[in-house]
């Protein structure tokens, strides 16, 4: 298997990527986080495919003003919140669960109103990295995190979730202001997705679908609950991941919950189907020692070649940790295509993936120091072919 590590070497103790997208300049963009040592602080990073030289932008609480060490909660974390427009601009937003300097860990209900260790709330910040120039900085979300978000370019307005409170959001982009939709469930659904009218789409804490209509700005139930395992009643059943089909027809989905299992959305029928264990065995019955991470499904990504791409951690395997998986959307068949893993260790998980021009794959690996992300080329892919642009970029997080 194909497959290229690209390690964030100049930063050795930042352990997470979480946000994965390519710009419409063709690079590749990553917030690089660290959560499990106080005191941090995140980093927009980019890949140039064509030099292949990483660029460390920008460092996010240096950007918002806000000292890592300054004893609050840090911004050390942009979730799936970095996104960029048909412009190139980036915009990112900052999630909340790096601890304070000298902690290791920290909880945000316990130190909402703490006089030092609260978390001040969510930075956005729009940055041109054609000028690498910062447009804009705005503390928008008092005391919580952006848990993922989406962008409608013809509104000129971001969509997001909230964390803890799980309230939806919408942050407007001309004005530089939020609008609260309300909360919708206590449990944080981790990805937004949008039709072709640039609704979005999300669910609540049991699956059970919303959309947030982009032109009356309102929430309205879709009616129609994901599936979810015979000895559950869906709680949790919230997304992970999704990614549109090559035609925008139809999203393919996984949720953060047992079984890991696969969902694709038909946006005009409003149906959605399940297409079974996204790799590996069914998952029938709980077990006590079971975890959502075993079954981990992310990083879906369609390849030039019509083929659906994810990483999947299979606990039936002996190597622990994720597989690059691909899927035929027509006969739904999988193959397995191998372990990703770098000098013989495996990440956590993986997150998120993107495409670029080439049609080369690239997957953010959870859990490692220094953290990295994998660069994987199908097979039939041209070294120096540069492909369309169009449909490349994905609007959300």
């Amino acid at each position: 298997m194909n497959l290229k590590p690209i390690v964030f070497e100049e930063l050795p103790v930042h352990d997470t990527c979480w946000s994965l997208i390519t710009g419409a300049d063709g690079k590749v963009y990553i917030g690089v986080c660290g959560e499990m040592t106080g005191g941090m602080s995140a980093y927009v990073v980019s890949y140039d495919p064509e030099t292949e030289k990483v660029e460390y932008l920008l460092e996010v609480a240096e950007v918002l003003g806000i000292l890592p060490n300054n004893g609050e909660a840090t911004h050390a974390k942009v979730h799936f919140c970095l996104l960029s427009d048909d412009e190139g601009i980036l915009y990112a937003a900052t999630h909340c669960t790096g601890p304070p300097s000298g902690d290791v860990i920290w909880r945000p209900w316990n130190c909402w109103s703490h006089p030092v260790k609260h978390f001040r709330g969510s930075g956005i910040f729009g940055y041109d990295p054609k000028k690498k120039e910062v447009l804009f900085t705005d503390l928008f979300l008092p005391h919580e995190g952006s848990r993922c978000m989406a962008i409608s370019c013809k509104r000129r307005k971001i969509y997001g979730i909230s964390y803890p409170r799980n309230h939806f959001f919408i942050y407007d982009l001309n004005k530089h202001e939020v609008r609260d939709l309300g909360r919708i469930g206590c449990v944080n659904s981790l990805a937004i997705f949008l039709d072709a009218d640039e609704n979005a789409y999300t669910t609540d804490e049991y699956g059970y679908l919303i959309r947030c209509d982009g032109d009356k700005e309102e929430l309205e139930e879709m009616g129609i609950q994901i599936p979810h395992p015979s000895f559950q009643n869906g709680f949790h059943n919230v997304l992970h991941d999704a990614v549109a089909s090559p035609d925008s027809k139809d999203v393919y989905i996984v949720l953060q919950n047992f079984g890991g299992e696969l969902f694709r959305y038909n946006f005009k029928k409003n149906k959605i189907q399940d297409l079974g264990k996204a790799c590996g065995e069914e998952i029938t019955e709980w077990s006590p020692t079971s975890h959502i991470i075993d079954d981990n499904v992310g990083g879906l990504v369609f390849g030039l070649d019509g083929y659906l791409y994810f990483a999947a951690n299979l606990h039936e395997e002996k190597f622990n940790g994720p597989y690059l998986i691909r899927l035929n959307p027509e006969n739904l068949e999988r193959e397995n295509l191998g372990q990703i893993a770098y000098q013989g260790k495996a990440a956590d998980h993986i997150s998120r993936a993107s495409r670029d021009f080439r049609g080369d794959l690239y997957f953010a690996e959870v859990g490692n120091r220094p953290t990295k992300i994998f660069k994987y080329q199908p097979e039939g892919i041209k070294e120096n072919k540069l492909y369309p642009s169009e449909g490349e970029i994905r609007y959300w997080g």
